[in-house]
């Protein structure tokens, strides 16, 4: 196919700083859609701008339906607040970064899937805690995935990649409350030998996931 003159994408391909991420690989994305015969040079710029080694964290609050029926959309609003207000100190005291919050969901990443599964651990133990002092209608349980592996990562916006939809898949579909499932390759990463695992083979939506479910 021959390659057409486009001032618009040349400048793209040009571009050495971008301060709207978002806003640049949605044009790069209408430019690839626009130009099939430059989908290689376009894609090797979204690669370079966007692609990193990182260890997606997705965590999910348990109960939502059954919670808002009981209690109304407002006590579970609070309820989220009191999530965050726990989970954001242990993502970032874990060396994280929350890449954003939809309703009862966090989105983080960590360089070290080791250092995710601390954050992990850190937030159920600290939502455990508040548990403990609160009545049992505002009792907060999660469910943690954690992946790794090449994203496309738009700091505190958004981020794409398999390794995040395993991750979302485990923590959001597949974890009970309490639990933090890892993808094979973010547990093939862990370097701290105290903590332990259970390898589980599930067959999901007609595709069998290996994973691991923290033990300690």
């Amino acid at each position: 196919m021959p390659t057409k003159k486009s001032p618009k994408l040349d400048k793209a391909l040009a571009c050495k700083v971008v301060r709207h991420p978002h806003e640049f690989l949605v044009e790069l994305l209408n430019l690839r859609n626009e130009h099939p015969e430059r989908e290689q040079e376009i894609d090797r710029k979204i690669r370079e701008t966007f692609e990193c080694e990182r260890a997606p964290f997705i965590l999910d609050m348990s109960g939502f339906s059954r919670t808002v029926i009981k209690y109304g959309i407002v006590h579970y609003l609070a309820m989220i607040r009191r999530m965050v207000n726990v989970a954001l100190p242990a993502i970032t005291d874990n060396k994280g970064e929350m890449v954003k919050q939809e309703a009862d969901n966090i989105f983080a990443v960590f360089a070290d899937p080791t250092d995710a599964v601390r954050a992990a651990q850190d937030v159920i133990r600290g939502l455990n805690a508040l548990n403990t002092v609160l009545p049992d209608e505002k009792d907060i349980y999660v469910s943690i995935g954690i992946g790794y592996g090449s994203i496309l990562l738009m700091p505190h916006e958004d981020f794409f990649g398999n390794e995040l939809n395993l991750a979302s898949k485990l923590g959001e579909d597949i974890a009970e409350k309490g639990e933090v499932l890892l993808t094979e390759t973010a547990h093939s990463k862990i370097t701290d030998p105290s903590l332990t695992f259970e390898k589980v083979t599930a067959s999901i939506s007609g595709v069998n996931l290996k994973y691991f479910r923290l033990k300690s």
